[in-house]
């Protein structure tokens, strides 16, 4: 009994969407700057999407620049509902992995190894369209962010008997701070 609940739940989105004529989508791009902050100094970052406008959501891939705390570039799927008779306001979620820049944290002499692993990368929350006509909108947004990095630190210090031992410290940062955005969005909209 329970299996043909499970194929009915599975199948009835196939059957309903399948009906009429399927909706087409209006290719668009996304292009946003905006500020991270959080326990750091608010940095700056950059982002461009390129995805798929349908009636009421979009769907893209995009890239950036992130410049909280450690520089990185994050990689990341972009889902967005609009929402409102004129469709304004939207909710955008963005999921995906970053890749960190590589920059020693300081000049210690003793520092020895210094090495920046990525990790997962997500940004969520609202924001307001402004239509600037037929193709450009100017688009506002805040949200929370964030992103994991591991960081691994060695040193070797002075010793009587070399070869000295080095220590290695590892960090874990999941690093959470709120976002906000100005963007221009090119392409039709339906």
């Amino acid at each position: 009994m329970e299996n043909k609940w499970l194929i009915i739940a599975v199948l009835f989105p196939v059957f309903s969407f399948s009906q009429g004529s399927t909706p087409k989508g209006e290719l668009a791009a996304i292009t946003s700057v905006g500020i991270a902050g959080g326990e750091s100094i608010a940095k700056p970052l950059f982002q461009v999407t390129t995805g798929v406008n349908f009636h009421t959501w979009f769907v893209g891939l995009g890239g950036g620049a992130d410049q909280y705390r450690f520089e990185s570039y994050p990689v990341f799927a972009d889902w967005r509902l609009n929402f409102g008779k004129q469709q304004v306001g939207f909710v955008y979620a963005n999921a995906g992995y970053h890749f960190p820049s590589h920059s020693k944290a300081t000049d210690d002499e003793f520092l020895t190894t210094d090495k920046l692993q990525g990790g997962f990368y997500m940004d969520a929350g609202v924001g307001y369209r402004v239509k600037l006509g037929a193709l450009h909108r100017l688009l506002f947004s805040a949200g929370y962010s964030q992103k994991d990095v591991k960081n691994t630190v060695g040193f070797t210090f002075p010793c009587l008997v070399p070869p000295c031992p080095e220590e290695i410290y590892n960090y874990q940062y999941r690093l959470g701070r709120v976002v906000a955005k100005l963007s221009w969005e090119f392409g039709k909209m339906k």
